[in-house]
């Protein structure tokens, strides 16, 4: 077992059931027919990243509910996944640290952080609102898979941990770079990225015999 001081979880369908970009379409007025069709643009390549995001936020703005208010209490919806909650504390047990990092947005990762006691957290997007608390604009990062694992390296750097001594616990595609970079990815069975893995399980409940 190599020397692991940080754990790193990503959020959807890792920490919590479901994927919160979906939960805010719908609520926003956006289908789940446009929500998959711009996805399958984007994995296709004749979708940026940032166009992408171009195109939620025209159409967010035209919803009443487009508010920090409205859009926290969508949030505030989400549901752990199971032994979501002990495996945090479990990894907290030993003296390791944690951190959630994601393609989500700020409002949701801050939420979801602070519930499970993650002491670093960064979301990929941040929502930005007007002295009305109306939102106005997204700012990105970039490309999921590039920006979170930059934001787990300037993590180490700021706590003086080399990448090889992260592991990553996370389930999509836009993990692959945080489990390349570290070589401690960890997914579950079944997952698209399960051969890139160092380790996999069957649930989070797994995750205490990882890191004994």
């Amino acid at each position: 077992m190599p020397l692991i001081k940080l754990v790193c979880f990503d959020l959807d369908e890792t920490l919590i059931q479901g994927r919160s970009w979906k939960t805010l379409n719908n609520s926003l007025g956006i289908t789940d027919e446009d929500d998959r069709r711009w996805y399958e643009a984007y994995v296709s390549g004749t979708l940026s990243y940032e166009k992408w995001n171009e195109t939620l936020l025209e159409r967010y703005l035209k919803h009443e509910d487009a508010t920090r208010k409205a859009i926290t209490e969508i949030f505030s919806r989400y549901e752990l996944a199971d032994g979501a909650r002990e495996a945090v504390e479990h990894v907290r047990s030993k003296g390791l640290e944690t951190a959630l990092i994601s393609g989500s947005v700020d409002i949701m990762v801050d939420l979801v952080a602070r519930d499970l006691g993650i002491r670093h957290a960064k979301a990929n997007n941040t929502f930005i609102f007007d002295d009305a608390n109306r939102l106005t604009g997204i700012h990105t990062f970039g490309d999921d898979t590039i920006g979170k694992a930059d934001h787990l390296e300037s993590f180490c750097d700021e706590l003086g941990i080399a990448m090889n001594e992260c592991a990553c616990i996370g389930d999509g595609e836009n993990d692959i770079e945080m489990f390349r970079r570290t070589g401690h990815g960890i997914t579950f069975r079944g997952s698209k990225i399960e051969r890139d893995a160092w380790k996999v399980v069957d649930s989070l409940k797994d995750i205490p015999s990882i890191f004994a």
